[in-house]
């Protein structure tokens, strides 16, 4: 991952592979300006870029050359300009409770059971016509 992407940057992909000098970092990123900026370098230090006409097409044909090509660089973070980079979001501590519960007032009180061989049907029941 890396903090300064380019300012119109729509999606970007952050790889990463093993190496004998101890593992290579590469990010690639699409902007709306169509334009594809690439930045790699040693794990934990990316210094270097590259930017070149394409789009999200040519970006993702770039992603799977190097994912299943011989240096099996592996998918590790994705960006999304509205979110950021994912690893960077704070889950909700708990996905199970809503972050804006709705009020509601409590249920109302259950009618009472009614023994209908000792009670007489209201007036209001149905009437059956038999």
């Amino acid at each position: 991952m890396i903090p300064n992407i380019h300012p119109h940057t729509i999606y970007a992909a952050h790889l990463r592979a093993p190496s004998v000098s101890g593992g290579k970092e590469w990010v690639g990123t699409v902007t709306s300006m169509g334009e594809i900026h690439t930045y790699w370098g040693k794990t934990g230090a990316i210094n270097h870029h590259a930017a070149k006409p394409g789009d999200a097409w040519g970006l993702n044909k770039i992603i799977t050359q190097k994912t299943q090509g011989k240096d099996k660089y592996v998918l590790i973070d994705e960006y999304d300009p509205q979110k950021g980079w994912k690893s960077q979001i704070k889950p909700n501590p708990n996905p199970n409770q809503n972050p804006n519960p709705v009020k509601r007032s409590s249920p109302p009180a259950p009618a009472p059971l009614v023994d209908w061989n000792d009670e007489v049907a209201p007036d209001a029941s149905i009437k059956w016509d038999f």
